[in-house]
């Protein structure tokens, strides 16, 4: 979809500003922002690339393999060391995406664990300009084997910025019908305000959409979001979001997933922030939440759009499902 289908979307009414004097020092500027700032922003948005994967350590990733590659169907494949790499034909172009990988728990943990979100940089990227942005946002920066920069946002989430040549993979083979890419990832924070400023001001992350002061939904480019941030514990995951060809690849994939005794946790049904399709899966073995979208929104005019803001209380009644059915108190935690 080409045009920009947020520009007739109702926004809320202001309501009280719930945010810190420190919070708002945080806040990127919107309205009325001094040209310096903008400038930062609009460069460092220019030359961030896409969400290359995550890295999440699982009580057994056989399992989650097995879920994710025979349920699913992306590709799988061991890597030297022990992890697990799931992969997926990316974005347009000749490289594929490891969209996931798999480690080992420690300690016995029965759930997952986010280790790392990776965003690729094209060549010419400045990580020196990271890093002082990152130091000036109260961040630690340290040095990665391939080059880039490794850091956490306000709640802990990890982070790594590299180079796109660090994660130059091949496309699978043609298989079982499964995600084209990892799309976005939503996140847990303490203080989503707080968190979703550190990602604009520091990663240039634009604000698309935001439910009061505790949904926010950021993007690199046109698409609607790559980064979702919700209220929860700090440095948790949510959901990984995997788009799908279209509606016509739910039927075949939630069958196979069926076949294996997996079911769906919420949906399918269409949010209102994105206006994506959507279905949340979740794998039994380690709680990690997989989003199915398709027909992601693309906001066409990147300089112009205004973010949509919604009242906290229009969650549950106008944008988590155009369709009607309310989610499962697990999806909520």
């Amino acid at each position: 979809m080409s045009q920009d289908r947020l520009s007739s979307a109702p926004g809320p009414t202001a309501g009280k500003d719930p945010l810190s004097n420190r919070e708002r020092e945080m806040l990127p500027p919107m309205a009325g922002m001094d040209a310096t700032a903008a400038a930062a922003q609009e460069s460092a948005a220019a030359t961030l690339g896409r969400l290359a994967g995550v890295t999440v350590a699982v009580p057994d990733p056989a399992a989650t393999a097995a879920f994710l590659g025979d349920g699913i169907g992306f590709a799988v494949e061991s890597l030297p060391g022990g992890d697990v790499a799931v992969r997926c034909e990316g974005d347009y172009g000749p490289r594929g995406q490891t969209a996931v990988v798999l480690r080992q728990a420690q300690g016995g943990a029965e759930s997952q664990e986010l280790l790392a979100i990776t965003w690729e940089v094209a060549d010419g990227y400045d990580f020196a300009a990271l890093a002082v942005r990152a130091a000036e946002a109260g961040a630690t920066t340290t040095e990665t084997p391939a080059g880039g920069l490794a850091l956490a946002d306000p709640a802990g989430n990890p982070l790594v910025v590299e180079p796109a040549a660090a994660h130059t993979v091949a496309p699978p083979a043609p298989g079982l019908l499964g995600p084209r890419r990892l799309g976005h990832i939503n996140v847990k924070s303490d203080a989503p305000p707080r968190s979703s400023a550190f990602f604009q001001r520091v990663l240039g992350l634009k604000l698309s959409e935001q439910i009061g002061d505790n949904l926010f939904f950021l993007r690199i480019g046109a698409e609607h979001h790559n980064l979702g941030i919700r209220p929860g514990e700090r440095g948790m995951l949510h959901h990984l979001g995997c788009e799908l060809a279209g509606w016509h690849a739910y039927q075949p994939i939630l069958d196979r997933l069926a076949a294996h005794g997996w079911k769906v946790e919420y949906g399918p049904g269409r949010h209102v922030p994105g206006r994506n399709l959507f279905t949340y899966v979740v794998d039994p073995s380690s709680g990690l939440r997989v989003e199915l979208f398709a027909d992601m929104a693309q906001i066409a005019d990147e300089r112009g759009h205004e973010p949509v803001r919604w009242e906290a209380g229009d969650r549950m009644t106008k944008t988590i499902n155009t369709w009607g059915p309310t989610p499962p108190a697990s999806f909520l935690a």
